[in-house]
């Protein structure tokens, strides 16, 4: 068998960084984020190995098997939550989510429940109280595309 083959007696740190390249060009190719951390575990293993030579191939399995779980949990757990903003899922086909507190004017009149509010550099349809156009309102909620509006209340001294 050619020395480059590894076998189950040699498994060289080279070994583990060309592992993990691969992860690494499979991630690119996968959706999500899960390869990520296999790689992390192989070059990790590659590195152990690299610095303590005479550990063997069974001990190599295990520990990139326990460095893969760590990195895959710890890379869900916190990873998600900075990408999304909290908890995994939250955000998702939220947009208008993030409007909630702002406060906008109404452009069109809310007449019968129904009116235009002017969001930045934009109208929405708005759902809430009768109000004339000019008035302050802040988001509360999001129904669909449409924004439900309630009339900002002004402090007065």
């Amino acid at each position: 068998m050619p020395d480059w083959v590894p076998t189950w007696q040699s498994v060289h740190p080279w070994h583990w960084w060309v592992l993990g390249a691969i992860l690494l060009m499979l991630e690119v190719a996968a959706p999500g984020v899960f390869f990520v951390w296999l790689a992390l575990s192989a070059f990790g293993v590659g590195l152990l190995t690299f610095v303590l030579p005479f550990m063997d191939v069974p001990s190599q399995l295990l520990l990139f098997a326990g460095l893969s779980v760590v990195a895959v949990w710890l890379g869900r757990r916190y990873v998600s939550r900075l990408a999304l903003g909290g908890s995994e899922g939250e955000g998702i086909n939220t947009g208008a989510q993030r409007l909630v507190g702002r406060t906008v004017t109404v452009v069109v009149p809310i007449h019968n429940g129904l009116g235009r509010v002017r969001v930045g550099d934009s109208d929405w349809r708005a759902r809430g109280p009768e109000l004339p156009a000019g008035t302050a309102v802040r988001i509360v909620g999001v129904e669909g595309t449409t924004l439900v509006v309630q009339e900002e209340k002004r402090l007065t001294a």
